[in-house]
């Protein structure tokens, strides 16, 4: 045995040696680190270890971030540019004059009113300006204007040819048109637009535009040879007035009525009140006095103001007293037709001459309305009428469309008819007289009638069945009376049907 061990290798055994001596220096070195980690938080470098890792988390916090960059692959579209060529042209102004060169040019152009106007410009060489601006002369406008005044149509077929309807209608023109005149009322009328607007043009005013400039076709003087019934015919439009009040007959009145531009509370037609309901705009037009006054008597006003609050107050106290006294027509309830301030003054000159109360029928398309004249209007117009007949002809229209725009509207007029004194409408008495009137002139064709009007402001009736029931005789028991009370017999009255409101206007 001895001999076997003897027999291991040198080399062996010397490997064999140093691996367990590196094994011993590691299992050393191994229990040294854990016996130091073990005493080192009870020795005084444990709390410098710890300052100085404080200070290095501090440190960390509150040094600046920091950025890290890295490249990221990213594609980016490429636009190709195109190019746009832009042709440039340069303006070549026109040489400058060396000298002054006289000037003749005419301008044509047509107005918002449908009036054409041409300027002739003319122009010549003068004095310093220094010297031309104190010559009126220098700088001035003539004004040359070329009118056509239309003449009047006389003849049946001139007649026939806006309103086919009338010989049929009138038999009796056909007997009273040979012996017709055109009123000197119609070429008044035209005498008038033309000085209104030569005015209105000279002071560069707004003139009378197309429209209204011809808004008369004639005005002929009638007389039937039998009756001597005389009638003066007007053949024009149909404007619309929304003027008049009546407390007595309408207690209430639409604002839309009142409010409009040219709307007054009173009409030429008029009569004593009968009733103490108060007219109804009485009350707004005190305020508006009241205002105006405060105005008139604030001190330092231009002097034009002044003259506009003072006239103001005369209007306004003036139709103040009228309303309490008076009542007038309403155009919304009331048949009229509106004469024109040229007819006034001339009743003891011409005896064709319609007033106000004179009787009138308006045709219109196959139908004859009858009314009187009721009011006065502006002495360059022709053809007018209340609300309530331009609704009755059409019913889009309002106090600002007219009831007929082409002249297809006939006002057969009776002068010297008027009822004196003046009363409070009566629709029945006007259609009865107006019948009469044009019976005197050969009456109405066959197959047309005058339109009856209905009482606006009569009181719904109640039906049968809403009626108290009134016992027989002879379901009476024996003794007594048949008769009810008083008060059971009386049938309940319902208010008056309050006026349209309009709100919805074309």
């Amino acid at each position: 045995m001895p001999a076997e061990k003897s027999s291991i290798p040198s080399s062996l055994a010397s490997s064999r040696t140093q691996k367990g001596c590196v094994g011993t220096v590691t299992k050393l070195l191994f229990f040294s680190i854990l016996l130091v980690a073990l005493l080192l938080p009870f020795t005084p470098m444990a709390g410098k270890i710890k300052r100085g890792l404080q200070q290095l988390i501090d440190s960390a916090k509150t040094s600046p971030e920091r950025v890290i960059t890295r490249d990221v692959v990213k594609e980016v579209p490429v636009t190709k540019e195109v190019i746009k060529e832009v042709e440039v042209i340069k303006e070549v102004q026109p040489p400058l004059p060396d000298k002054y060169i006289p000037r003749k040019e005419v301008d044509v152009a047509t107005l918002f009113n449908g009036i054409i106007v041409k300027t002739n410009l003319m122009t010549e060489e003068g004095s310093f300006a220094s010297l031309e601006r104190l010559d009126p002369e220098a700088y001035k406008a003539e004004f040359q204007l070329a009118i056509r005044v239309p003449k009047a149509n006389q003849t049946l077929p001139e007649l026939s040819r806006i309103n086919p309807n009338l010989p049929k209608m009138l038999p009796g023109l056909e007997t009273m048109l040979p012996g017709a005149k055109v009123s000197g009322f119609y070429h008044k009328l035209y005498q008038s637009k033309t000085t209104r607007v030569q005015n209105d043009l000279t002071r560069l005013n707004k003139i009378l535009d197309r429209h209204n400039f011809y808004d008369c076709e004639t005005i002929l003087e009638l007389t039937h040879p039998a009756t001597q019934r005389r009638a003066l015919l007007v053949q024009s439009e149909m404007d619309v007035v929304a003027d008049g009040s009546d407390g007595d007959r309408m207690a209430v009145l639409d604002e839309y009525i009142y409010v409009s531009d040219y709307y007054q509370p009173t009409t030429s037609y008029a009569w004593p009140k009968v009733t103490a309901t108060p007219n109804p705009l009485v009350a707004r037009w005190e305020e508006r006095l009241k205002k105006a006054k405060e105005e008139f008597a604030i001190k330092g006003l231009p002097t034009a103001r002044n003259k506009e609050l003072h006239a103001l107050i005369q209007e306004l106290t003036l139709q103040i007293n009228e309303m309490k006294a008076r009542s007038f027509l309403i155009a919304e309830k009331d048949p009229f037709i509106v004469l024109s301030l040229l007819f006034r003054g001339y009743a003891e000159q011409n005896s064709h001459t319609p007033q106000i109360g004179d009787y009138a029928c308006v045709i219109h398309e196959g139908k004859i309305y009858p009314a009187i004249c009721g009011d006065y209007g502006p002495s360059f117009k022709m053809g007018e009428a209340s609300l309530l007949m331009s609704k009755t002809i059409n019913p889009k229209s309002t106090p600002y469309i007219r009831g007929e725009s082409d002249l297809k509207v006939t006002y057969l007029i009776f002068p010297g008819t008027a009822d004196k004194p003046n009363t409070a409408p009566n629709l029945v008495k006007w259609r009865e007289r107006c019948l009469q009137l044009v019976g005197d002139l050969g009456g109405i064709g066959p197959g047309y009638e005058m339109h009856v009007w209905e009482d606006p402001f009569k009181k719904p009736e109640l039906p049968a069945e809403a009626l108290p029931p009134v016992p027989s005789a002879a379901a009476a028991p024996s003794g007594t009376s048949t008769a009810l009370p008083q008060k059971a017999m009386e049938v309940p009255s319902l208010p008056p049907p309050a006026p349209p409101s309009n709100k919805t206007q074309p």
